[in-house]
């Protein structure tokens, strides 16, 4: 059986709110999937110690460089974050620095910089909505603002299907 979430991420890497906003935020983001026919299986805030990779999951298919045009491949940045996290790449994927130089061209980077073929974020605090019904498949400009003003920073979105 597949899961699908939605993913909301500070915009900023390293930031994470209080706990008391992160709950008040969970509560608002839930309550946009309690309507008539809408539902989540399970919407929580989540907080990481280290900066962590939001990856859509399936959907990730290719990381690139942004400076030379060059594909790194997957295999490139799995190799990246296990060498991060001590030769193994159990759980979820952290990092203690978002600096990168990139093999094709030498480039200094940061991971958020890079080109995925499809959203991925870096985050150290996330609202995760897990297998939801609803009409849309993301939440909407305002949906991100009014939970940003509620975090107290402004968010974005991963959609993950594992």
């Amino acid at each position: 059986m597949s899961d699908l979430y939605i993913r909301v991420i500070p915009t900023d890497p390293r930031w994470q709110p209080t706990a008391e906003a992160a709950a008040a935020a969970a509560r608002y983001v839930a309550g946009l999937f309690a309507g008539p026919g809408d539902h989540a299986e399970a919407v929580e805030p989540v907080f990481y110690e280290r900066v962590t990779l939001i990856d859509p999951g399936e959907h990730m298919q290719d990381v690139g460089c942004p400076r030379c045009g060059t594909a790194l491949g997957l295999d490139w940045l799995w190799d990246l974050l296990r060498a991060a996290n001590g030769g193994r790449l159990a759980g979820v994927p952290s990092v203690d620095t978002l600096d990168v130089t990139v093999p094709c061209c030498g480039a200094a980077l940061t991971l958020p910089q890079l080109r995925f073929g499809a959203e991925v974020g870096f985050a150290r605090f996330e609202v995760s909505v897990m297998n939801w019904t609803r009409d849309t498949w993301e939440l909407s400009a305002d949906e991100l603002a009014a939970t940003g003003a509620i975090l107290g920073h402004p968010v974005t979105q991963v959609h993950a299907h594992y």
